[in-house]
């Protein structure tokens, strides 16, 4: 399983991946392709569509960022105006760019904030909004963005203000509301990225063949995976037991992984898919190539640490049992 706090760097190789095969046009393509299919499924209760088919654009928006933007633990400092329907943002701190930047053995894609105006945008503008993003500062891991209605914008430069420019603004503002969403407090565990990830690799194999999405995580899993297999050259099995188990217990489901440890071989049971059961709970059902997140993933990772990996067996449900060996 790959975790989704550990997400956001699958996502950039993946747009590296895209953008080798058909340049920046097919990065373009693919995230036209994530707006339509995961922002703009009116089937997911969490997506935004769905969001903004039952509360209107506006609504529909703020109600999808409060609960995404509090999964990813972002620091956020925003002011609104429901009577105006707009609302400001400066992005702090986003814990998702912050870890790109913060890798030292993998660069992000050079685009990769781009997607966020992309495949927000495409939706919103059919409920009639406009959505607008300032991403001059994301070395820093800091953006700003604006929404509000079309034909109706805000009368107020929003890029580069500062905080306190913002609070002297609106503070006498009766219609103005301003929030100051500090991260302290709040986990960062986007379940959702799991159904972003499968969607990544349904489309590398919609698109490109079978073989491709094995091509694709072997590459993934040699780079992103590197310092992890470097410490399981170097602790042996006894580190990449505790890793495995350290996944789901970052998944909040450590009570699904079993695992024997003997000299020369590592066993792990896994009751049933966290990540599965959590798709079905939003009715999404994983592709054909999710399988592949465990059993191509923890061969790559065997093998570049000079062990034997064998599925044993994988259910419907993602239970799973496999084994490692010296």
């Amino acid at each position: 399983m790959i975790s989704c706090t550990e997400f956001i760097p699958l996502y950039s190789e993946f747009f590296k991946y895209l953008e080798e095969k058909g340049g920046h046009d097919a990065v373009l393509e693919y995230w036209y392709h994530i707006s339509d299919s995961s922002i703009g499924d009116k089937t997911n209760p969490n997506s935004m569509a769905y969001k903004c088919d039952r509360l209107g654009g506006y609504e529909g928006a703020r109600a999808y960022w409060g609960h995404t933007t509090t999964e990813e633990a972002c620091d956020i400092f925003a002011v609104r105006n429901d009577k105006e329907k707009f609302s400001y943002s400066r992005m702090r701190y986003c814990p998702s760019r912050g870890m790109l930047n913060s890798l030292e053995h993998v660069k992000p894609y050079y685009d990769y904030c781009e997607h966020c105006k992309i495949i927000y945008s495409r939706v919103l503008e059919k409920y009639g909004m406009v959505y607008e993003r300032d991403h001059s500062k994301i070395d820093n891991a800091e953006c700003c963005s604006i929404l509000y209605e079309k034909d109706n914008p805000p009368n107020f430069e929003w890029r580069n203000l500062s905080d306190e420019e913002a609070i002297e603004k609106f503070k006498d503002d009766p219609d103005a509301v301003i929030t100051d969403d500090k991260r302290e407090g709040k986990k960062y565990l986007h379940r959702d990225f799991h159904l972003s990830g499968d969607l990544a690799l349904k489309y590398c194999g919609d698109n490109f063949g079978d073989d491709e999405v094995i091509g694709f995580i072997t590459s993934y899993v040699k780079n992103y995976y590197s310092p992890v297999i470097g410490k399981i050259k170097e602790n042996g099995l006894k580190f990449l037991k505790e890793w495995i188990e350290k996944v789901y217990e970052t998944e909040e489901a450590s009570e699904v992984v079993h695992t024997e440890l003997k000299e020369n071989e590592l066993t792990v049971t896994i009751d049933k898919s966290p990540v599965i059961e959590y798709m079905r709970s939003l009715n999404q059902e994983p592709s054909k190539y999710y399988i592949e997140e465990t059993r191509t993933l923890y061969d790559v990772i065997a093998q570049e640490s000079g062990l034997k990996f064998t599925l044993v067996y994988y259910n419907d449900d993602g239970g799973t049992k496999f084994v490692f060996r010296k």
